[in-house]
């Protein structure tokens, strides 16, 4: 079209047709300009569809985490709330005397056994933030990202390793000092054993009393957890909607 548009330049030119030959050549001027703004266009919408396939394979891979990271918070919440009710268990214990105790030794054990390290997957989220978050069209998503990875789980892992740990450090000193525990051997590995050599420590002695002044931050942990896993399960819904839109 360009080189029919110049044979007609040619012509008026030949013809010295100014005027006509002015309008050509706008014509000529605007088919260009035209042909660019298509090219950039183009340019646009196939830049635009690849960062879109590039932000639903990132949110995608955020979304698999969320999914084991929901199940890990589910199992050691549920874990935290059993040894919250043997603190509980123990406290009825020493306040009743008549109370049975023959699971005495079991809530003890579970006092004695647990523990939390916050292992979340991360990496998805640490992907996304050094590509550039801004990649995110979303700004629920966005946000909801920053908040969760940025600041609830970071502040969450303050927690456990300030606070909660040191009542961890301190229960196992007070359980060293009221029992005996002992290794023995158990499906070809070594574990502790707490012996009981007199229930009645749990009445009169203030190391026991200690002990169960030791699950105060139990429930602030369990009630931030929860909170956690609620934000993944909202950001897990937001993201479904997302990558399937």
């Amino acid at each position: 079209m360009i080189k029919f548009f110049r044979k007609i330049r040619y012509n008026l030119m030949s013809k010295n047709s100014t005027g006509k030959y002015l309008k050509y050549a706008i014509g000529e001027i605007l088919l260009v300009v035209i042909g660019i703004l298509i090219a950039l266009q183009i340019n646009n919408w196939n830049e635009s569809k690849k960062n879109r396939a590039y932000e639903v394979t990132m949110l995608r891979e955020v979304n698999e985490a969320l999914e084991i990271d929901l199940t890990f918070l589910n199992e050691n919440i549920s874990y935290l709330e059993s040894a919250l009710k043997s603190y509980y268990a123990l406290g009825i214990m020493k306040n009743e005397v008549s109370q049975y105790r023959d699971s005495l030794f079991e809530h003890l054990d579970k006092v004695r056994e647990f523990g939390i390290v916050l292992n979340l997957n991360i990496s998805a989220y640490e992907a996304i933030k050094s590509g550039g978050l801004d990649k995110i069209s979303d700004l629920t998503i966005k946000n909801q990202l920053s908040k969760l990875y940025g600041v609830d789980i970071p502040f969450m892992e303050s927690w456990i390793n300030e606070v909660l740990r040191t009542e961890l450090y301190n229960k196992m000193e007070l359980l060293n000092r009221l029992f005996y525990i002992k290794s023995i051997p158990k499906n070809g590995r070594l574990v502790d054993k707490l012996i009981i050599e007199d229930e009645t420590i749990i009445y009169n002695n203030p190391d026991f009393d200690k002990l169960l002044r030791t699950s105060w931050p139990l429930q602030q942990t369990i009630r931030r957890l929860k909170l956690i896993r609620d934000d993944m399960t909202e950001l897990k819904q937001h993201i479904n909607q997302n990558t399937k839109s």
